[in-house]
């Protein structure tokens, strides 16, 4: 869902005015939240049974897409989903290739889980993706699955720039949790904030959640949440909001006070 803030308003006097911020990095920011997405539900589903691929989706998710091996040394499993070396395509519609290396313990009924991941010249839409974390796994009171990924990710874009992200971003899993062979009616709660250094420092984000954004796997953007982007250089703040949950791709950015429309 890559966002641009190109969209513009008309002032009193009817010039024409674009937000001051920059897209490409907004943009970068929201690609790299769906390599997250992608990554923490892999995490997900492929560390939660014995066989691999057999439940919440897992095998629809990946498709024919990966080749599975799993070592066992005591309680402890390494699983490495290997996608090859060319793109292939996820049910989100994203291209990976690579490896995605997970590390978690034998213990499948325990309420809360940890899984470790790593990636091995793993790339998302071709963009390179480095770096190691954990998942934590959890069973809510009211039965929902929740996830916390822990980021500490590179990813390198085709031009060579570099964006650094580090943080936390917890997603709730609140419908369709029950039928794993119908990914179409998965929804998802995602609450978290982050901080992403592009090019070593030459800019940095911090980013935070405001209003849990609400994923549906049967529309393709967002459907409602809003999130506070602020600039480090200069601490000019963009509040994205993405609508009322209507599957459109409208969105607003307010930055200064000044509303602006834009397209997902």
């Amino acid at each position: 869902m890559a966002l641009s803030l190109a969209g513009c308003n008309k002032d009193d006097d009817g010039n024409n005015y674009t937000a001051p911020i920059a897209t490409n990095d907004v943009r970068a920011n929201s690609e790299m939240d769906e390599i997250t997405d992608d990554v923490l539900y892999i995490t997900e589903s492929e560390s939660d049974e014995e066989i691999s691929g057999r439940i919440a989706g897992g095998a629809s998710f990946i498709g024919g897409c990966a080749t599975i091996n799993t070592e066992q040394v005591g309680d402890t499993w390494v699983r490495t989903i290997d996608f090859g070396a060319t793109n292939c395509q996820l049910f989100t519609g994203n291209l990976v290739r690579g490896k995605i290396i997970l590390t978690f313990s034998a213990d499948f009924s325990a309420s809360t889980r940890t899984i470790s991941y790593a990636f091995e010249d793993f790339f998302h839409n071709d963009r390179k993706v480095s770096g190691n974390r954990t998942v934590v796994k959890r069973i809510l009171p009211n039965g929902h699955p929740q996830a916390t990924i822990n980021l500490d990710m590179t990813v390198t874009l085709t031009n060579g720039t570099v964006y650094v992200r580090v943080g936390e971003r917890t997603r709730e899993f609140t419908a369709g949790y029950n039928t794993p062979l119908n990914l179409f009616d998965n929804e998802f709660s995602v609450t978290g904030s982050w901080g992403t250094t592009v090019s070593s420092g030459a800019e940095a984000y911090s980013t935070t959640i405001n209003t849990p954004l609400i994923i549906k796997w049967n529309c393709p953007h967002i459907v409602s949440g809003n999130v506070t982007i602020v600039r480090a250089s200069d601490f000019t703040t963009a509040v994205l909001d993405y609508g009322d949950g209507q599957c459109d791709d409208d969105a607003t950015v307010t930055v200064n006070g000044i509303v602006y429309d834009i397209n997902l």
